[in-house]
């Protein structure tokens, strides 16, 4: 074989590898998590009232401050099919975070409440 084409195939495979490298690489270390917001609120009552409304349903609820304003989440979870399912019960909107593997729920909120941007 040619030394040009030795030189061709080697950029071609250096050049794929590179690619899977940063493609999936970086993303070993990420996880995503899915939050199912049911409400904002600026009086604590009504968090409070939206908490027990949730109970009411069996559903252990989530709050975070930010901006003097009650952040009231119905559900966390890992899988993008449970808060689908979820969603049929109550009205919200999900939102999507990329984390760190080792964040657990309580991280998330504590980020949250900071106003980081995840």
């Amino acid at each position: 074989m040619k030394f040009e084409w030795k030189v061709v195939i080697f950029a071609i495979v250096c050049s794929l590898a590179f690619m899977f490298i940063f493609t999936y690489g970086c993303s070993l270390g990420q996880k995503t998590l899915y939050a199912y917001q049911v409400g904002i609120y600026k009086e604590a009552s009504n968090k409070d009232e939206k908490l027990a409304e949730l109970k009411e349903m069996g559903i252990e609820g989530y709050t975070y401050t930010k901006n003097d304003q009650y952040y009231v989440l119905s559900m966390i979870s890992e899988k993008k099919e449970d808060i689908e399912k979820h969603a049929t019960q109550v009205k919200g909107i999900m939102k999507t975070y990329i984390v760190p593997t080792s964040t657990t729920n309580e991280m998330l909120l504590v980020s949250l409440s900071k106003g980081d941007d995840l």
